[in-house]
């Protein structure tokens, strides 16, 4: 019995001690600023813009009851509500089910209820402010039953 207690004891000595020296996740930002390329024959410099990663667009989707919940990751993107003004990096989503334009959606997370039962074609097209595509849309399929 006497040694069961010592032999917890230890254990959680041994743990407890561990805990302090697990590694943390290293975070670090990285900032992008216009280069300088030098051209020494002439001695002029010439300012080159940082291209930024290429905007890319995923959803995910699942049926839970009849409902579809997506959810769009867009790289470098803040979605807001339509606006007249054309701003990179800013927009919003427009669906289409069955081939048809249904809403315009300014978040990244939403729910669509209501479909009819079978097979329903949805897309999700990423545009503007001014509501002028990003060329970037997804289309999937999903059956109701």
């Amino acid at each position: 019995m006497k040694l069961r207690i010592l032999s917890l004891i230890l254990t959680v000595i041994v743990f407890t001690g561990c805990t302090n020296d697990k590694p943390h996740p290293e975070t670090r930002s990285i900032s992008i600023s216009p280069m300088a390329i030098i051209d020494h024959r002439t001695n002029n410099s010439i300012e080159v813009a940082s291209q930024l990663e290429k905007r890319k667009l995923q959803v995910q989707h699942h049926l839970k009851g009849g409902n579809v919940y997506i959810e769009c990751y867009v790289n470098q993107f803040r979605f807001v509500e339509e606006k007249k003004k054309k701003k990179e990096g800013e927009g919003h989503i427009v669906l289409y089910i069955n081939g048809k334009k249904h809403d315009k959606i300014s978040t990244a997370a939403f729910v669509i209820k209501g479909l009819s039962s079978g097979i329903n074609k949805i897309k999700v097209e990423l545009v503007h402010n001014d509501s002028s595509s990003y060329q970037l849309a997804k289309e999937f399929t999903v059956n109701i039953k």
